[in-house]
């Protein structure tokens, strides 16, 4: 029985579709669901509902075999683990947003709001402008709009809440997408069951 770490949050739907196309439905999940933990015998499958932050910490500590996680978030947590394969549903991107104009000026300083500030501050130092990181946990366009930050780096979709309070994207930072993580020990103790679920992702072009 190998063990399944699937998120809480945006992730979860996109998660959920790959992995029935691939012929292994872990359940009848929705957002709602309340359970953290339960068993499937007949899929020889446990599967865990975690938080996208404390994801790669369970995988990384072989507590979960493999699991789906924001690269966004992969990015911010880091870990020691395998990332074979992205799924094509529930991409995005981080971007820094703003009211519109242009970026800060060469040597300009500025605030710069976010849930990521370790990715924040890997960003300022390849900058020529420098920024103050305010680390807020939701509600991420408020603080250009209320003056609490210049700027902002947070993850965009289809970009209409930003039209809808007049922000704008000013430089994408790098693309997202939910990713199939998995721990290294794992993957040798699992190899041929881990390897055969995902050939069924990419057969069923749900992930490359």
């Amino acid at each position: 029985m190998i063990r399944l770490a699937l998120p809480k949050g945006r992730n979860l739907g996109p998660a959920r579709a790959a992995l029935a196309a691939g012929g292994l439905a872990p359940g009848d999940l929705d957002g709602d669901d309340r359970r953290l933990w339960w068993r499937q015998p007949e899929s020889e499958l446990e599967v865990l509902l975690l938080k996208d932050r404390d994801l790669p910490l369970y995988v990384e500590y072989g507590v979960a075999d493999l699991g789906v996680v924001g690269s966004d978030v992969l990015g911010e947590v880091g870990g020691d683990l395998l990332a074979p394969l992205a799924l094509v549903d529930g991409a995005a991107r981080l971007s820094l947003i703003g009211r519109p104009g242009a970026l800060p000026a060469p040597g300009a300083q500025v605030r710069l709001a976010t849930k990521y500030p370790r990715t924040a501050r890997r960003l300022v130092a390849a900058r020529p402008w420098g920024a103050e990181v305010v680390e807020l946990s939701g509600s991420i366009e408020l603080a250009p709009l209320l003056d609490l930050a210049e700027l902002a780096l947070d993850i965009v979709q289809s970009g209409r809440t930003l039209a809808d309070n007049g922000l704008v994207e000013l430089e994408v930072v790098a693309p997202v997408a939910p990713t199939v993580i998995v721990n290294r020990a794992s993957f040798q103790r699992h190899r041929a069951r881990i390897n055969e679920l995902l050939a069924r992702l990419e057969a069923a072009g749900v992930a490359w």
